[in-house]
C-alpha cells in the first residue's frame, strides 16, 4: 500500500490530493460545536485516549488490540452512545454528514489538519503531526504535502468554508460572490473544481433568464417576463434582480388577476412590524412553505433586500429591526421544496415610524402627568397639548414624560409625535397618537390646623380650605403627606370624620386613654387633598379616689393607678393658695403613697395621667376631681363654775367655731347629751340619743371669735358623763373638736 497522496487509495470516493474546501453544509455550526468542547480537530473526538488517526486512504482509529479500526457511521453512532453528554451534538452531526457523503468525514479532518499545520511554526516537523493524533507512519506524507498544498488567506477560508451553506440554500448570487475569492480551478481540489463549475453554469442560466425577462417585459409580453423571471429566482434564490423584478410585475397588476387572492398586511408597533397572510397559511407552511422578504427603498441607491425568518405567536412574522424613518414594502413568495413557486403576494408601502407606546396619564389640582416609551430608533417626541383655550404653554417635557400645571378645569388633548431621520437627512414625524385628559376640580387644601383643650373637650380651628367639606379623621395607618391628592377608591376609602361626642364651647371629646393623630381632609365630591394633622391624647381616667385631711396643714390622697401610666398628676386648686401640681411616679406611689401641702379652706384635687405623646394637645378625661370642704371645726368645753364658799356655781358650756373665709349658712346644730351612770361609773354616750338631752346650740349662733356659753342644767344626779353631737345636714363638713373625756365626767 502507497504512503503518498496521489494513489487511488481507500474509498470510491477517496481523495487523491487534500482538500482546499470542507464543502459540508453547516460545517460553521460543526466548528462552533467543536470549539465549545476545547477540542483542536474534529478527530481528537473519534478516537480513545492512547489511540492514533489513519487518514491517508480513510479515517481510521489506530492501536489497541484490535490494530485499525474504520470510523463510519456505526462507529460515530457507537462513540455518541459511550460519550454522550456534551460530545453528542457533535457527533451526531458527524454521523448525519457521513451518511450523506461517506468521503465527507476524511474531508473535514483533512481541512482541519492542514489549517493548524500551515499555521504551526514547526508545521513541516512530522512530530507536530503526530502531536496533533495522527498516525507516525501517516505522519510524513501529511506534512509533506501540507508544506506544499495551497495556502488561503483569511477571506479565502471564510469563503471555501460557508460556500457549501450558500450552495444548498439556493444562494447562487452569494456563492458566486465566495467563488470569485477563490483560485481558478479550484485549487488542485477535483471536488471544489467540479462546485465551482455547477456554479457559474447555474449563475449564466440565472443571467439568461434575466435577459430573457427583460426582452419580454420590453415586448409586452408580461406573463412571459413573470415566468422567466420566476425561472431566475428559482435558479438563485438570493438574486436581488429577479425579486426585485417579481415584485415589480406582479404589483403593477399584469399578473393574472386570479392569483391575487391574498393580502399581505403590516402593523408597525414601537420596536418592530409584524406582518399577516391573509388567509393564513397553515403554521407548518409559514415555516416552510413561505418566504417573506423586506424591500428597502434606499434613494439613489439599490432596494435594499432583507429575508425575514422570525414568526409572530399571534401567527405571521415579525420583523425585529426595521429601518425607522424609511419606506418599506414586504413580500410574501411561495415555496415548494424550498424553492420559489409563484408569484410574490406584496404589502402596501409602510413607512416605519412608530408613535410612542404606553401613553398614559393622571391629572390632580390644575395638573397633567403623563409618560410613554420612545421607539429607540427614534430622534426624539414633539409634544402639545391642548386645552379649551388653544395650545398650553409652559410644559415640562422630558425624556418619555411630561407635566403641565397651573390648568384650568376643562378638557385637554395630549398629541405625541416621534421624529425619525430619513435616508436623505430629513428628519420626518410620525402620525402621532393622541391622549384625551380632563382636569377635574378638586377641592382646595387646608394649610393649617390647630387645636386648644378646654374644659374635658378639644376645639378644632383652621385655614384654608375654603370651598370643600373639611373633615377632621383619623386614618387607620400612617396618613397620606399634606398635599396628597385622593381619590374615591374602594381599595383605600377615606375614614369616616371624628366620632366623638360633642364637648363644651363647640368642642369634641375624645375617648379616655386615647391617642389619635386627628388630620384635615378637604372634601369636594369624589376627590380630596390631605391637609396637616396633629396628635390629641386623652390620659385614661383615675379612679377611686379619695383625699382626707391628715393634719399639720397636709392631705393624703389616694387612689386606683391606671394601667399603661408611668406618672400621674395631682393637681391642687384652693381658695388664696392657687393652684399646685405634684407629679408621682408608681414606684413612688406605692413605696410612699401621696401627700399634697393644703390650707384649712376648701380645695380640689384633680388627678391625671401623665400624657405619653409629646407634642400632643392634651386633653384631661371628665371627672377625676374630689372635692375637700374647708376645715371648718366646732369645739366644746364644760367650764366649771365659780367656788363661793364651800360650794361650786353651775358649769358652763363654751361652744366655739374656727372657719377660715366665710361661714358656710348650713351649719349643723351642736347637742350636749347626758347619760347618767345609776350608781355606776358612767359611760359616755355613744349617739345623740343614748341619753338625756341637756342643751342645744343652733348653727346660726355661732360665729368665728365669739364663743356661746350656756350654763349646764343641773336637774340631773351625779354621776354622769357629757358629750357633744353636731346634728343636721352640714354635720359630715364640719369637724368636732372634743375636750378629754375626763372632764366630761361629773361625780
Amino acid at each position: 500500500m502507497g504512503l503518498e497522496f496521489g494513489h487511488n487509495l481507500g474509498l470510491r470516493r477517496a481523495l487523491r490530493g487534500l482538500p482546499l474546501s470542507p464543502l459540508v453544509p453547516g460545517y460553521g455550526r460543526l466548528v462552533a460545536r467543536q470549539r465549545a468542547l476545547g477540542l483542536r480537530h474534529i478527530g481528537d473526538a473519534l478516537v480513545e485516549r492512547g489511540r492514533v488517526l489513519g487518514v491517508l486512504d480513510g479515517v481510521f482509529e489506530e492501536g489497541g488490540a484490535r490494530r485499525r479500526q474504520h470510523i463510519g457511521a456505526d462507529r460515530l453512532r457507537q462513540l455518541g452512545a459511550a460519550r454522550g453528554g456534551s460530545y453528542g451534538p457533535l457527533l451526531a452531526q458527524l454521523e448525519a454528514v457521513q451518511l450523506q457523503d461517506p468521503a465527507a468525514l476524511r474531508r473535514i479532518l483533512l481541512y482541519q489538519l492542514v489549517e493548524l499545520l500551515q499555521a504551526h511554526p514547526q508545521g513541516s516537523d512530522p512530530a507536530t503531526a503526530v502531536a496533533l493524533g495522527v498516525s507516525p507512519q501517516e505522519a510524513g506524507p501529511l506534512v509533506r504535502v501540507a508544506a506544499a498544498h495551497l495556502r488561503l488567506d483569511g477571506e479565502q477560508r471564510r469563503a471555501v468554508e460557508e460556500l457549501a451553506d450558500a450552495w444548498a440554500d439556493g444562494k447562487v448570487r452569494r456563492a458566486a460572490g465566495l467563488a470569485a475569492l477563490l483560485p481558478a480551478g479550484g485549487g488542485g481540489d477535483a471536488l471544489l473544481r467540479g462546485r465551482l463549475a455547477e456554479i457559474a453554469g447555474r449563475v449564466k442560466e440565472a443571467d439568461d433568464a434575466l435577459d430573457a425577462a427583460r426582452e419580454a417585459e420590453k415586448a409586452g409580453d408580461a406573463r412571459a417576463a413573470e415566468d422567466c423571471m420566476l425561472r431566475a429566482a428559482r435558479l438563485a434564490s438570493d438574486c436581488p434582480r429577479a425579486l426585485l423584478g417579481l415584485v415589480r410585475l406582479h404589483r403593477a397588476g399584469k399578473g393574472d388577476p386570479a392569483e391575487a387572492r391574498e393580502v399581505l398586511t403590516v402593523l408597525s408597533a414601537p420596536e418592530t412590524v409584524t406582518v399577516a397572510l391573509s388567509p393564513a397559511p397553515p403554521a407548518a407552511d409559514a415555516v416552510n412553505g413561505t418566504r417573506v422578504l423586506r424591500l428597502t427603498r434606499v434613494p439613489g441607491g439599490p432596494t435594499g433586500i432583507t429575508e425575514i425568518t422570525d414568526l409572530s405567536p399571534a401567527g405571521g412574522w415579525v420583523d425585529p429591526s426595521p429601518p425607522f424613518g424609511q419606506e418599506v414594502r414586504y413580500a410574501a413568495l411561495p415555496l415548494r421544496d424550498g424553492t420559489i413557486d409563484g408569484p410574490p403576494v406584496v404589502s402596501a408601502v409602510l413607512l416605519v415610524a412608530p408613535d410612542v407606546s404606553g401613553l398614559r396619564s393622571t391629572t390632580g389640582r390644575g395638573r397633567v402627568e403623563a409618560t410613554w416609551t420612545e421607539p429607540s430608533g427614534a430622534l426624539g417626541v414633539q409634544v402639545q397639548l391642548v386645552g379649551p383655550a388653544g395650545p398650553v404653554d409652559g410644559v415640562d417635557v422630558r425624556t418619555g414624560a411630561l407635566t403641565a400645571t397651573g390648568l384650568g378645569v376643562g378638557a385637554y388633548v395630549l398629541r405625541v409625535h416621534c421624529r425619525y431621520r430619513s435616508p436623505d437627512g430629513a428628519v420626518i414625524e410620525s402620525a402621532g397618537a393622541e391622549h384625551p385628559v380632563s382636569v377635574d376640580p378638586w377641592p382646595t387644601p387646608v394649610d393649617r390646623l390647630d387645636a386648644t383643650a378646654a374644659h374635658g373637650s378639644v376645639r378644632f380651628s383652621w385655614s384654608g380650605g375654603d370651598d370643600a367639606d373639611v373633615r377632621l379623621v383619623a386614618w387607620p395607618a400612617d396618613p397620606p403627606e399634606p398635599g396628597a391628592e385622593l381619590t374615591d377608591d374602594p381599595a383605600r376609602p377615606w375614614p369616616a370624620p371624628l366620632p366623638w361626642e360633642p364637648g363644651a364651647g363647640g368642642g369634641l371629646v375624645p375617648p379616655p386613654g386615647s391617642v389619635t393623630r386627628v388630620s384635615a381632609l378637604a372634601v369636594l365630591g369624589p376627590r380630596a387633598v390631605a391637609g396637616p394633622g396633629l396628635v390629641v391624647e386623652c390620659p385614661p381616667a383615675v379612679a377611686g379616689a379619695r383625699v382626707e385631711r391628715v393634719g399639720g396643714g397636709r392631705a393624703r390622697v389616694t387612689f386606683d393607678w391606671p394601667a399603661e401610666a408611668g406618672e400621674v398628676t395631682a393637681t391642687v386648686e384652693q381658695d388664696g393658695a392657687g393652684t399646685a401640681h405634684r407629679v408621682v411616679a408608681r414606684s413612688t406611689y406605692v413605696r410612699e403613697g401621696l401627700y399634697v401641702d393644703v390650707a384649712p379652706s376648701a380645695f380640689s384635687v384633680t388627678l391625671s395621667a401623665a400624657p405619653r405623646t409629646p407634642d400632643a394637645v392634651v386633653v384631661p378625661p371628665p371627672g377625676g376631681a374630689v372635692r375637700v370642704p374647708a376645715d371648718i371645726a366646732v369645739s366644746y368645753r364644760i367650764v366649771p363654775g365659780a367656788r363661793r364658799a364651800l360650794r361650786r356655781g353651775p358649769s358652763l358650756l363654751r361652744v366655739t367655731l374656727s372657719c377660715p373665709g366665710e361661714v358656710p349658712d348650713d351649719l349643723p346644730e351642736f347637742v350636749l347629751v347626758a347619760r347618767p351612770g345609776n350608781g355606776r361609773d358612767p359611760v359616755r354616750p355613744r349617739t345623740p340619743t343614748d341619753g338625756t338631752t341637756l342643751l342645744r346650740v343652733g348653727g346660726g349662733t355661732l360665729s368665728p371669735g365669739n364663743p356661746v356659753e350656756l350654763p349646764v342644767p343641773s336637774g340631773l344626779r351625779p354621776p354622769y358623763a357629757l358629750r357633744g353631737f353636731l346634728l343636721g345636714e352640714g354635720a359630715a363638713d364640719v369637724r368636732l373638736d372634743e375636750p378629754s373625756p375626763t372632764t366630761l365626767v361629773v361625780r
